[in-house]
């Protein structure tokens, strides 16, 4: 049977439990506004009650406070989780593709490309045409055209600063996902040491949580917890437990002690041509193999970053070789499907840089272009090299290859980004530069001079050197009758040369896109008229009649189907499309996190209404359980004291 003083044991355990019932409930409201905090909870059962051996059985022996638990719902942490990636994701697109808007926006305070081109240049053209042998109406003009070429200098160069803004930003968030890599793994070390204790580290866990949220934000996220056993003992686990975290599908980052972190390595080479320099490419430091969020099934602001800063559209160069290669060969052949690989107005392709062949990297230095009758196009890729194990460079192919084999330049990302705005702007100056030029090539100057070999429009190379833009001859391109050759068409940037002071086509960007400086300084030198024999037609107006046709003439110059003059109209789609559908996106998913925070909260919030009431509950089960034990001691001092016992 039990003590005589039982009583006593019973009202003691009554009171601890009170007690720490009472600083849990205290711990919560201390924490009301603690953010990340879980509501804690005191578990208690009936202690094991013991055998009196009676005929009443056993009797009770009061009550266990067993653990101090958080109050937890991992199924609504991952449904948060997961909306938090999605949420990250668009945030950025929808900041990003707002400022880019902006860029493209023809306002009254920044004028854009209506103004400057549809408007302003074609007035001075139009002026032009009434009196094309007056110097200031000429001057005024081609201060004009200067405009034009130096408001796609200046998008060049903002866009150039944004990538360089994404780029930074990939950057610092692989650093932030490296240190909370790291503090995970801390956390799990130190959660162990407790827990193996047998208590449960219930603040430190909501640190590990917290960081789990906040690395939900960049990248795909899962955790597992896993219980450590005792090789000695496989039914009992030790208390300690191992957490994984993986990122991106299936990488793993934090290995239970271990972590693994992202390095950001600078290409060597551009994969598209109007890329800046240095752009980061991001590795797994433990095995160097790269790491890519970039799949469908993916999100996160590591990826809306990635795409932001390097989406093509799916524009990439892509196709397979032409011929087998052996080991040692310095040139390789290339076939493309016909589509934006076979018009070099639309090339994005940089004239040195790095291909990949079946998988394998290899540089090459230069390149040229061919048309097929067929609608698709060879490319052949000059003075091949690539880095062997000690990163020393050999020339040539490293291994025997059949025809067919894949071949292309960077990778297919479906995202309008930078590099897709980059080369909507370089297309359009091609196209305006050949066209004009052409026609200026025609002409003669208010000297009577011949304009064959002078360029009005040209590029500006890396050294500050302006170049000459030489067109090429195709007979099968529908596109300008040369009149010097009759059956040939003019196909201007339809392959890549340096010759001179000579440039193709496909060297023209929007960053180089300049008036002949010539020109601006003498505009005598311009052309208004054709070269006849008439010595009076130099101030003739029949070539600025044929160059007004520029802007609405597709038979002279056409841009995605449409006029010169619909740029903007086709860019500006593009971008509210993209823009819209991030806008649109990122307001879903604030009012799903917004729900799903507040379920969050139901669960392990802190309630200030409940944890009063709890107070209140403790403090009368505290007071009672006290009653208890002054009553038992009035018995025991009535039984001892009084009775002799």
């Amino acid at each position: 049977m039990p003590s005589q003083f039982f009583g006593l044991t019973i009202g003691y355990s009554g009171l601890v439990a009170a007690q720490a019932a009472e600083n849990t409930t205290a711990n919560n409201i201390a924490n009301v506004n603690t953010e990340g905090y879980s509501r804690q909870k005191l578990t208690q059962d009936a202690a094991a009650a013991l055998r009196t051996y009676t005929h009443y059985g056993m009797a009770g022996s009061g009550v266990d406070a067993k653990s101090i638990d958080q109050i937890r719902d991992q199924y609504i942490d991952m449904k948060y989780r997961a909306n938090a990636t999605l949420l990250g994701e668009y945030e950025r697109k929808n900041t990003y593709m707002g400022e880019i808007e902006d860029f493209f926006v023809d306002s009254t305070q920044v004028p854009g490309f209506n103004t400057i081109y549809v408007e302003n240049y074609y007035k001075a053209l139009s002026d032009l045409t009434k009196d094309p042998g007056s110097v200031t109406t000429r001057a005024s003009f081609i201060g004009q055209a200067k405009s034009v070429a130096e408001y796609f200098n200046n998008m060049a160069i903002t866009l150039e600063k944004t990538q360089d803004n994404l780029n930074q930003e990939i950057r610092d968030a692989a650093d932030r996902i490296n240190s909370i890599a790291e503090q995970i793994a801390s956390l799990n070390k130190q959660i162990n040491v407790i827990e193996v204790r047998g208590v449960t580290a219930n603040e430190l866990r909501d640190q590990r949580e917290n960081l789990v949220d906040e690395l939900a934000k960049y990248v795909d996220v899962e955790t597992k917890e896993v219980d450590v056993y005792n090789y000695s003992d496989p039914d009992h686990p030790t208390g300690a437990k191992n957490f994984y975290v993986t990122i991106g599908g299936a990488c793993t980052l934090v290995d239970s002690y271990d972590y693994n972190t992202l390095e950001c390595k600078a290409r060597e080479e551009k994969i598209n041509q109007s890329d800046i320099e240095g752009l980061y490419d991001l590795y797994w430091s433990n095995n160097g193999s790269k790491f890519s969020p970039l799949a469908p099934t993916q999100s996160g602001q590591l990826k809306s970053l990635l795409e932001l800063r390097d989406g093509n559209n799916k524009e990439f160069f892509n196709g397979n070789l032409k011929d087998a290669v052996s080991i040692g060969d310095q040139t390789i052949t290339v076939t493309v499907p016909e589509g934006h690989l076979t018009n070099l107005n639309m090339s994005g392709i940089p004239i040195s840089g790095t291909i990949t062949v079946s998988g394998f990297e290899y540089q090459y230095d230069s390149w040229k272009f061919e048309e097929n009758a067929n609608g698709t196009g060879t490319y052949t890729f000059n003075n091949i090299s690539y880095k062997d194990v000690d990163h020393e460079t050999v020339t040539g192919m490293h291994d025997d290859l059949a025809a067919g084999a894949t071949v292309r330049i960077g990778q297919s990302i479906d995202y309008m980004g930078i590099p897709y705005y980059q080369a909507q702007m370089n297309e359009w100056v091609r196209s305006f530069a050949s066209a004009f030029n052409i026609l200026e090539s025609r002409g003669v100057d208010l000297e009577g001079n011949s304009m064959e070999d002078v360029c009005f429009f040209k590029m500006v190379d890396s050294q500050g050197v302006e170049r000459n833009l030489t067109p090429y001859y195709y007979e099968d391109r529908n596109l300008w009758e040369d009149p010097a050759n009759p059956g040939s068409y003019v196909g201007p940037g339809t392959g890549y040369g340096l010759d001179g002071e000579s440039c193709s086509y496909v060297m023209l960007t929007a960053k180089n896109f300049v008036v002949n400086s010539d020109i601006i300084y003498d505009a005598r030198k311009m052309a208004t008229t054709y070269n006849e024999e008439s010595s009076t037609a130099v101030d003739a107006r029949d070539l600025v009649n044929d160059l007004m046709s520029i802007k609405t003439d597709k038979d002279k110059m056409i841009y995605r189907g449409g006029t010169s003059a619909e740029f903007l109209q086709s860019i500006l789609s593009d971008i509210a499309l993209k823009k819209q559908s991030a806008n649109t996106f990122e307001k879903n998913y604030t009012t799903i996190g917004q729900a799903l925070n507040n379920q969050r909260l139901s669960v392990s919030g802190v309630d200030t209404d409940e944890e009063a009431m709890n107070l209140v509950k403790f403090q009368h089960a505290y007071e009672l359980s006290a009653k208890v034990i002054q009553t038992m001691t009035e018995i025991y001092d009535r039984l001892i004291l009084n009775t002799g016992v």
